[in-house]
């Protein structure tokens, strides 16, 4: 499983020093409260790092209410999703957007161009799979697959 942590520091000294710590996504808060020495709700930390597929969506003042809804947006997303993250938010906004559509994408795996996911559509579909094996065969998946491609909203990844 993969990993996501962000490393935290208090804004305010404790004992004359700034604390910080690692936390693992998502945050703990009362474990936040007692390794910091803050609310979660206060403006008194920022974030220094982080380990995270959606570091674009977090800035430094993001709050740990809003990094754990982060986080649990990213875990709700398909795995197939999750695997192509970085190239499926060139396509949305944010990774709220993204999860808002998450139901709407379709991936066909094994797919390297519009011709085999031409063939792929067509597998499930069953007025094509009640044609006679001589049309399959004569089929134009290519010209199927272009206007798929024309008509329609890919992806590649």
């Amino acid at each position: 499983m993969e990993e996501l942590r962000v490393l935290i520091e208090a804004t305010i000294p404790t004992d004359g020093e700034l604390p910080s710590a690692w936390f693992d996504l998502p945050i703990d808060e009362i474990e936040f409260e007692e390794r910091l020495k803050v609310s979660t709700d206060s403006e008194d930390y920022c974030i220094v790092e982080m380990e995270l597929p959606f570091a674009d969506e977090v800035k430094e003042n993001t709050i740990v209410g809003q990094l754990n809804d982060l986080y649990r947006m990213y875990e709700d997303l398909p795995v197939d999703h999750r695997e192509e993250l970085e190239e499926l938010l060139t396509h949305f906004t944010s990774l709220e957007e993204l999860y808002q559509h998450r139901y709407d994408i379709i991936h066909y795996a094994n797919c390297n161009t519009m011709i085999d996911v031409a063939r792929h559509v067509l597998a499930d579909n069953p007025a094509f799979n009640s044609l006679s094996e001589d049309c399959v065969r004569y089929f134009d998946f290519e010209a199927y697959g272009q206007s798929l491609d024309e008509n329609g909203k890919f992806i590649e990844s």
